[in-house]
Formats: structure tokens, sequence, C-alpha cells
């Protein structure tokens, strides 16, 4: 059963269309002032500040946030950090502070991981102090110390909460955590050549035809959107477009116009064969000339990503991609060969060949690799690998032609 690349183009936007939030706020009425509520509801990291309790012994870092928060933690290695995410933090005002230098806390860094999200990362000795972590009633504190001493008492925490006047639309809402990106690219085909050998009719007897068909590095462009899960996990969909610039070659053992038994060897290059060159479609309507075999493949996918390393400014991740790839391939559908005495190989040029379309729908899974660096509170540069693996059916040849390739994009992301 034929898949129409059409339907299936649809189908995967009607999903999208559920992965994507909803653009409306809480209220279906806009508000008749203007929305001072939102710029209420932005919290905002004020200040970092530190000293010392009992001498030496032990440091605490106070941290102070005024607005609604929820934090996550985790410890970096190489070198060792202690990182704290505060989400729903869309400013800081906060100095950052560096070389502290006491009780195993080297120095303090803070930044805007995320158009939502704070980031305070602690770079630490090694070996690392211990460390606890408490509530405030308008943020959080850190307490370091080393293994020997006293572990100060821990409260959960517990991020204050602010409320809003019922029927408040929050701008933005539909936009939290997602980005947009956009960039050009090239393709490699790591199995570049595709060739089938063919039995056809000439001079009332059988020649042996071997078609081959080579895939070029090909351009592509990316166009995509998605979603902060957490600060680990991202996924969202996307759709990509890429020439396919296809150089045909045959090769053939041809019988002799007038001598029984006897073959000539010929090869033609896709230099020999573009003068006399015509494509057709598989409906069936007049052929064209064409000096290329160019077409286009469009795919559609979806993506999952889950950080492998992540730094104040940089992220590399990895993650499953699956897609939906349609386009159209190549294969003889008939050639005319013109002589000369004395009937030699040299003597046989191609007087006119033409190729036949073939269209194609395939489920498309790959692996996608990206790699972001952060060039200010919104704006990223990104590089990204997807390698793909489908074999689609040329129907005409009865025979699958192998599209693995490799496709690296570079551009930029927009955080919303």
């Amino acid at each position: 059963m034929k898949i129409s690349p059409l339907r299936v183009s649809v189908i995967f936007f009607s999903i999208a269309l559920f992965v994507v939030p909803s653009f409306s706020g809480t209220s279906q009425e806009p508000p008749a002032e203007p929305d001072t509520a939102a710029e209420e509801a932005v919290s905002v990291l004020k200040d970092i500040s530190y000293k010392q309790i009992g001498g030496a012994d032990r440091l605490v870092v106070t941290i102070k946030v005024e607005g609604p928060f929820q934090i996550e933690t985790f410890v970096l290695s190489a070198p060792k950090r202690l990182v704290i995410d505060f989400s729903s933090v869309s400013r800081i005002e906060a100095q950052p502070i560096s070389q502290v230098n006491e009780t195993g806390l080297l120095s303090i860094r803070s930044g805007q991981f995320m158009p939502t999200v704070a980031r305070v990362a602690f770079d630490l000795e090694d070996p690392a102090p211990s460390y606890s972590i408490s509530s405030l009633s308008d943020g959080v504190r850190v307490a370091f110390w080393r293994d020997a001493e006293t572990r100060p008492e821990e409260r959960p925490i517990a991020a204050p909460e602010k409320t809003l006047p019922a029927g408040t639309a929050v701008s933005g809402a539909g936009f939290k955590d997602m980005f947009l990106r956009v960039g050009p690219g090239m393709t490699l085909y790591l199995k570049p050549e595709f060739s089938v050998t063919t039995d056809r009719p000439l001079y009332g007897r059988t020649a042996s035809v071997t078609e081959t068909f080579r895939q070029g590095i090909s351009p592509v462009f990316e166009l995509g959107a998605g979603k902060r899960i957490n600060p680990k996990f991202k996924a969202g969909l996307g759709v990509g477009y890429q020439m396919l610039w296809v150089e045909p070659a045959l090769e053939g053992s041809l019988p002799h116009p007038s001598l029984p038994g006897t073959f000539r060897e010929v090869a033609f290059e896709a230099e020999d064969l573009a003068p006399n060159m015509w494509v057709l479609s598989m409906e069936g309507a007049v052929p064209r000339a064409a000096e290329h075999l160019r077409s286009g493949m469009w795919t559609v996918y979806a993506w999952a990503l889950y950080s492998l390393y992540q730094s104040d400014k940089a992220d590399l991740s990895a993650g499953p991609v699956v897609g939906f790839s349609f386009g159209k391939l190549y294969s003889l559908e008939d050639f005319e060969v013109e002589e000369k005495a004395p009937y030699g190989a040299k003597d046989v040029t191609i007087a006119s060949i033409t190729f036949l379309e073939n269209s194609f729908a395939k489920i498309d899974p790959g692996l996608l690799i990206s790699g972001t660096l952060s060039l200010g509170e919104k704006l990223s540069a990104f590089a990204a690998l997807r390698v793909h693996y489908v074999d689609v059916m040329v129907e005409a040849l009865e025979r699958r032609a192998s599209l693995f390739r490799a496709s690296i994009s570079l551009g930029l992301e927009l955080g919303l």
C-alpha cells in the first residue's frame, strides 16, 4: 500500500499541535489595562553573598531571589562544580563573585543559562568540600564544610509562592522554555553509489547493461522548534530539505551489429550522457530534456536530546531522531546507440537516453548529536550532526537504494 507523502506530513504536524503548548494565558479575555501583572511575575536573582562562620570552619553562601522559583542541583566534573539551576528566574541583578578561596570553595559565578533558568555555579577544590542546601523565605542558603566538621542542619527547600490576581494572562506563558532553530548545512552519503544490471534487446540479441547512480555532497536547509523539558532534556520537531544531485553512468556489453557472438565493452560517464539526456515522470508525461539529474528530498522528523556535557555557556547533547522522508530517485528507462564503421567499442555513442523518475516515501530513523554555544540571553549558535539510515524501493527496478547519510548543519537557536 502506497502512503501519500502529503498525508504523512499532515499527520506529523497534527501531532505537533499537541506537543507545542497553547499560546493563550489563563484568561480568555484580554486585559483592558497594560499587563503590569505579567511584569511582576518575572522572578529575579537579586543578590549572592557569602560569609564565614566559626573562623575558617564553615562558609555560608546566601542567594536572594525575588518571586517564585524552583531549583535543580547537580555536580559537574573537570573541573568539579556544584550547580544550582533556578527555574522561572528570567533576570539576574546579582554581581558574580570570584576568587573566594575559602573552605574548599574557589569561586562563585552566575549567568542566564536559559531564558527562564538562572544558573549559579560553585567552583570547588579537589577533593570537594561537603555541602548542604537549605531554604529561606526569599532564597536559598548553601553551606560548605570539610568532612571532619559538623554537618549543618538542613531544611527542605520550599520555593516561595507568589499569587497573581485571578484572571491575569501571563505574557509569553505558551512559549516558556521553547526555542527555534534555523540553519544551512551539507549532506554526505555514506553509500554514495547504487548500481543494477539488466538485460536489454539490441540487434535481435541481448545486451547486458549496468546503470550506476552516484550521490554527491548536497546542500540541506533545516528549520525546527523545540522545548526544554528540564535542564538535562529537550525535545522537538524539525523539517529539512536537501537537493539530490545524482551523476549517472552506463556500462554495457553490446552485441556486434553484424558479427554473431561478438560483443563490445562500452562505458559512458555523466558528461557523455548529458547532451542527449531526457527525464520521464512516472505519470507518463512528455519526456523533458535535462543536462543533470536533480531532485529534492523532504524530511519531517521528531527528536529528543539528553545533555552529556554542560557548562555556563555550552551544551553537548545526543539522542534519537525519527523522521519521514519523501522525494524522487531515477532509473534507466531506455537508450539508443549510434555506431559507425568499423563498429568497435570506441565507435559507439549514445544517441538518446531516458531516465524515469521514481517517487519514494519512507520512515527514516537515526541519531542526532547537537552542541550549542550561548551568544546572549536568548541567542545561541548550534552545530548538529544527524545520521539517518534508510533504504528506499526503486519500483521500476524492484531494487532498494540506500540513503544512508550524515547531515551537518550550523545555525542559530533563538529562545522564545
